[in-house]
């Protein structure tokens, strides 16, 4: 199901870039952005977004959760970037409980901004940094309720798509996580879609 969220935002990405640079480029069109003055400086500065996250992979898949980004772009190729987010379910049965991640990742994407206006670029991308996952564990019996905290610091990787026009991007990206508690090692897809302010 993840998988399926991912192929259609980043299809909708793809298919939605050539009309936005199209209307960018109508003679009607002006902006004060940097974009539209072009120069050494026109891929580079912050940016900041929020949309939302899941964690997915053969044996979980997390309901709705949120993700918080900031990044810096150097140039047309390299990218840092931090986010913190957060996903999780809630189970019934014999015991009844929920399971809630968050995650701290810093790391960097290494791609190519393609300008498709002077004022609209698209950049397909690989991601690989570090990661801070936390597993927190409540569930109940008839009798009695318990709790497990687990927690792992790693690496992720993975790969991803950004549309800017003027100062507004769309974030397309699915990253894995490498997740190991105790004796357990699994490797979750972490799928995000998020919209921002680029400065």
């Amino acid at each position: 199901m993840m998988q399926k969220l991912f192929a259609t935002a980043a299809l909708t990405l793809l298919t939605t870039a050539p009309m936005v640079a199209s209307a960018h480029h109508s003679p009607s069109y002006h902006t004060h952005h940097h974009y539209h003055n072009g120069g050494p400086n026109a891929y580079q500065g912050p940016r900041v977004g929020l949309g939302i996250s899941y964690l997915s992979d053969r044996y979980t898949d997390t309901d709705t959760g949120f993700k918080l980004e900031g990044g810096y772009d150097f140039n047309r190729i390299v990218g840092f970037n931090l986010s913190y987010e957060e996903s999780g379910y809630d189970y019934y049965g014999y015991q009844r409980g929920s399971v809630d991640y968050s995650t701290v990742k810093l790391g960097a994407d290494l791609g190519y901004a393609f300008p498709l206006s002077p004022s609209v670029s698209l950049k397909p991308y690989i991601s690989l940094g570090f990661h801070r996952t936390t597993e927190d564990e409540r569930w109940c019996s008839s009798k009695s309720c318990y709790s497990a905290n687990y927690s792992d610091t790693n690496t992720y990787y993975g790969i991803g798509i950004r549309l800017t026009a003027d100062m507004f991007y769309i974030n397309v990206s699915n990253e894995v996580l490498k997740f190991d508690v105790g004796p357990y090692r699994y490797e979750p897809d972490q799928i995000a879609v998020t919209v921002g302010l680029k400065f």
